[in-house]
């Protein structure tokens, strides 16, 4: 009987041991992540939660006090003739940076696909751009587009052309953010773009050559459409940190003139900090955030397609 009985009892611990580390391995998993959801409270979703709030109220920085508003920060801006402005541009510059450094991006990458004397060093070089802090590269390109002493207006009047003030004219203001823009981003998708080439099928490339393909057919029909995830992915990534482009532009044109290369994160930094205007800053911010989601999810359903 008592034979039995330990039998029973081992039979019992037996079946509970396995459940028992199933429990401690989750604990363990759980304890694990806990620093990194800490993190992620403390610093992303508690400021969210934050700034959601005060973005319903009155709220000024400096000032005593606050008032519940609802939604008349998100009405404001919706009739802000600023903040369209400052969207638009945002939109104009997003999409002439991201089109023109995917252009250059890939004619680079293809050049980087053939083998040639100093493609090493040049391949380093052309990294060095994209090392570069965004303040600094707006004091480059400040220097650069000065009207008195800069490189560019010195090139143009070795051939007899007078340079432009580029920093107080509309259209030459936001032509030069741009440059700015293209100079540095644009390794970064000759970067990427050269990878996808290089690991490409062969066999694929080898039998339409054989075929009597030619190089831009074989570019046309093969590589473009086998790539078109990565490139998707790429316009992506890139489409969504030019959104926030803040640096160069602040330090080159601060906005000016008046405020057409004001971007919308120029905008909410301008409301938020030098005005006080944190309730209104912050709205304007979540209507920034609603419209990435709209433009990502986009471009990802389109990825899907593929």
């Amino acid at each position: 009987m008592v034979k039995e009985l330990q039998y029973g009892q081992m039979s019992i611990f037996t079946v509970k041991k396995p459940q028992l580390r199933k429990v401690t391995a989750k604990v363990k998993t759980y304890l694990f992540i806990l620093p990194a959801m800490v993190i992620l409270l403390a610093l992303i979703i508690y400021p969210l939660i934050f700034s959601l709030s005060k973005s319903l109220t009155d709220f000024t920085l400096g000032m005593p006090g606050e008032k519940f508003i609802g939604f008349q920060n998100y009405i404001t801006a919706f009739k802000d003739q600023t903040f369209h402005q400052s969207l638009g541009f945002s939109i104009l510059f997003s999409v002439c940076v991201t089109s023109v450094e995917l252009l250059l991006g890939f004619v680079t990458a293809l050049l980087l696909q053939r083998k040639f004397i100093g493609k090493r060093l040049i391949t380093i070089l052309l990294i060095l751009p994209m090392m570069v802090t965004p303040v600094v590269v707006g004091i480059i390109w400040l220097l650069m587009f000065q009207p008195d002493f800069s490189v560019i207006n010195g090139l143009l009047s070795t051939i007899g052309i007078k340079g432009p003030i580029w920093l107080q004219h509309k259209w030459t203001a936001r032509f030069a953010v741009m440059v700015a823009d293209i100079w540095q981003w644009t390794p970064f998708f000759a970067l990427i773009l050269l990878g996808g080439l290089l690991n490409l099928p062969i066999e694929v490339i080898e039998s339409a050559k054989v075929d009597g393909a030619s190089n831009l057919q074989i570019l046309r029909y093969i590589k473009i459409p086998i790539m078109m995830p990565l490139i998707l992915v790429v316009i992506l990534i890139r489409l969504i940190d030019s959104f926030k482009t803040f640096d160069s532009i602040f330090i080159m044109t601060n906005g000016g003139p008046g405020n057409v290369t004001e971007v919308l994160s120029l905008y909410i930094y301008r409301s938020g900090l030098p005005f006080m205007n944190v309730s209104y800053a912050a709205a304007m911010s979540y209507l920034f955030l609603i419209i990435l989601i709209i433009a990502t999810t986009l471009l990802i359903r389109r990825l899907q397609r593929i």
